[in-house]
C-alpha cells in the first residue's frame, strides 16, 4: 500500500545551470531557464497558502520544498535573495502545512548543474570553505524545519551535456561520491535521512551499485511518454528501466513524475509499476509529482493540474 503522495514545490530562485559570474564585474550571470538571474524568490506567498489548502484535498501528504536561496540564512546571509523568508516566516508556512496533514521536507540541490543559488561558493568545490558553508546551510535548514525526517540533496544532471556553458565544473565519480558522502553525513547528524535524484544510475550503474548506500532514498525520474501511441506498449528506455533496477537492488525509492513534457506521464508511471509487478515492493515508498514552475499566480492552474493528475493516479491504484 503506497503511503506517500508527494508534491515538489519551488521556493528558491536560482537552481538553474548557469553559475555566478566572475568574468564580468556587472553582477550575476543570466539564468538559462528563465533568461535572467532571479533577484528575488519566485513565489507568491498568498498562492502558497491557497495551494496547500488544495493539496490536502488532492490527497497529497508530503511536500518537498526547494529552499535554495529563498531563506534568510543567519550563517551566510550573502546567499539569500532580497525578500527571502525569515526563519519565523518559513516556520509559519511549515506549521500551516502540518496543520493540513502535509509533511514538509527540505531540499538543497548540491549538484554542480543546479547550484547557482550558492553564488561564489559554487566555484569552490573541494575546498574547506565550500564544505564549511555546506555544513552550515544544512544545519540551519534542519533547525528551521525542526529536524525533518528526510532531507533532499538533489545531485541530478551533473554530467548533462546541456549545462556545459562557459566554465563548467563536473565532478567525476570519485569526487561526486566523496561529496555525496559528506552531504549525507551532515544530514544524518541532524537526524534526517538523505534523499537524492536517481539519474546518476543512467550512465554509471556499476558505480551506483557499488558506492551509493542503501541509506539514501532515491527518486529516479522520467517526464516524457512511457508508452507508444501505436501499440500501447511501454517504451524501452534506460530511464524507465532504472525504476525496475532500483527495486531489484533493494533501494527505497519515490519515483518522480511531471507534466513537464506530457500530461500522461503521471498516470503512465503508476501503470508502469503495476505492469512490472513492483507496486507491492516494500521499497516503493510512494510517488512524487514535480510541476517545475514557479509558485506564482500565472502558474496557478499548472500547479493545480499536476496535483489533480496525481490524485487521478492515486485513484488508479485504489481501484486496481
Amino acid at each position: 500500500m503506497i503511503q506517500t503522495w508527494c508534491y515538489f514545490l519551488g521556493l528558491g530562485g536560482n537552481g538553474g545551470r548557469d553559475k555566478w559570474s566572475f568574468t564580468e564585474h556587472r553582477g550575476p550571470s543570466i539564468c538559462q531557464c528563465t533568461g535572467r538571474y532571479k533577484d528575488a524568490p519566485v513565489i507568491d506567498r498568498k498562492l502558497l497558502r491557497e495551494l496547500v489548502d488544495e493539496l490536502s484535498h488532492f490527497g497529497i501528504n508530503m511536500v518537498v520544498l526547494d529552499v535554495l536561496d529563498a531563506l534568510q540564512y543567519s550563517s551566510h546571509p550573502e546567499i539569500s535573495l532580497e525578500g527571502a523568508f525569515t526563519h519565523e516566516e518559513l516556520r509559519a508556512e511549515l506549521a500551516y502545512m502540518r496543520e493540513h496533514g502535509i509533511e514538509p521536507i527540505p531540499k538543497l540541490n548540491f549538484s554542480s548543474c543546479h547550484d547557482t543559488w550558492l553564488k561564489q561558493y559554487a566555484w569552490m568545490k573541494g575546498t574547506q570553505t565550500y564544505y564549511d558553508v555546506v555544513r552550515d546551510l544544512i544545519d540551519e535548514v534542519c533547525e528551521v524545519f525542526d529536524r525533518p525526517r528526510l532531507f533532499h540533496l538533489g545531485m541530478d544532471e551533473e554530467d548533462l551535456p546541456t549545462h556545459r556553458k562557459g566554465m563548467t565544473i563536473i565532478r567525476c565519480d570519485a569526487l561526486w561520491c566523496h561529496d555525496l558522502y559528506f552531504y549525507m553525513d551532515c544530514v544524518q547528524k541532524n537526524g534526517a535521512r538523505p534523499w537524492i535524484w536517481g539519474d546518476f544510475y543512467w550512465a554509471h550503474p556499476d558505480v551506483f551499485k557499488k558506492k551509493i548506500p542503501k541509506e539514501c532514498l532515491i527518486s529516479n525520474w522520467w517526464y516524457e511518454r512511457l508508452k507508444t501511441d501505436e501499440t500501447g506498449a511501454f517504451l524501452p528506455k534506460t530511464e524507465m528501466d532504472t525504476y525496475v533496477a532500483l527495486s531489484e537492488l533493494g533501494y527505497d525509492q519515490i519515483p518522480c513524475t511531471s507534466t513537464w513534457c506530457c500530461h500522461q506521464n503521471i498516470a503512465q508511471t503508476v501503470l508502469f509499476f503495476k505492469e512490472k509487478g513492483i507496486l507491492d515492493d516494500p521499497h516503493l515508498q510512494g510517488f512524487m509529482v514535480a510541476p517545475w514552475t514557479g509558485t506564482v499566480e500565472t502558474s496557478r492552474y499548472r500547479l493545480l493540474d499536476d496535483a489533480y493528475r496525481m490524485m487521478y493516479a492515486k485513484k488508479l491504484l485504489e481501484n486496481r
